[in-house]
């Protein structure tokens, strides 16, 4: 099974906004893949047998300083992170609710979440499985820079899931989450996601 959403419109057209500020310089000093720090104090406490979520910085248009850099980037991770464990890794399984499954969303970008809740999160699955076990973890981050400030980043993502019950299936839920800066720090104001359900074999379906 495999859906997407992507952002609105005026979503894109503030991501453009932003490029045309920081005067389309791309400075790569550091260049893509740069690791940033993983596993923040502010992520859940890892499972055992789980991976953690690897965070690297990816290209960085306009100029800002390296620790900026690295440390935006580690920001964008930890609110990817937090929404990985709060809509498909943690909790307690089966279950039915998902309200709570998108911290770190602006109000519109959860109510629209809210309703593509059974791609942005298990509550297609939710009821018919007892576990959900992460095998891959990863966000790329590219940061876009205006004034030597940071005022807008993209979280390129790969989350890897097997679940347990009645339901043994493989998730791969994979895209990218765009973030603003906001009074109450980083925030994701759009997404385009795309998540991939397969059957293990001698599963359910």
């Amino acid at each position: 099974m495999s859906t997407s959403t992507r952002p609105a419109s005026t979503a894109v057209s503030l991501l453009v906004l932003l490029a045309l500020a920081a005067g389309g310089c791309s400075d790569s000093t550091d260049g893509p893949g740069t690791s940033a720090p993983s596993n923040s104090p502010s992520s859940s406490a890892p499972v055992p047998d789980e991976v953690r979520t690897k965070t690297t910085l990816g290209t960085v248009t306009g100029r800002l300083a390296k620790r900026d850099r690295l440390r935006v980037a580690t920001v964008a991770g930890e609110v990817a992170d937090r929404w990985f464990d709060a809509a498909y890794v943690g909790g307690d399984y089966p279950r039915r609710a998902f309200d709570d499954a998108f911290p770190g969303f602006t109000p519109g970008a959860r109510a629209q979440a809210l309703g593509d809740r059974a791609l942005m999160s298990n509550q297609d699955i939710a009821r018919r499985i007892d576990a959900v076990t992460a095998s891959r973890r990863m966000v790329r981050v590219d940061v876009l820079a205006a004034r030597g400030r940071a005022v807008g980043m993209t979280a390129r993502f790969v989350l890897d899931l097997t679940t347990t019950g009645e339901l043994r299936r493989k998730v791969e839920v994979r895209g990218r989450l765009l973030l603003t800066p906001t009074d109450n720090g980083w925030k994701v104001f759009g997404y385009d996601v795309n998540k991939d359900v397969a059957g293990l074999k001698g599963g359910a379906r």
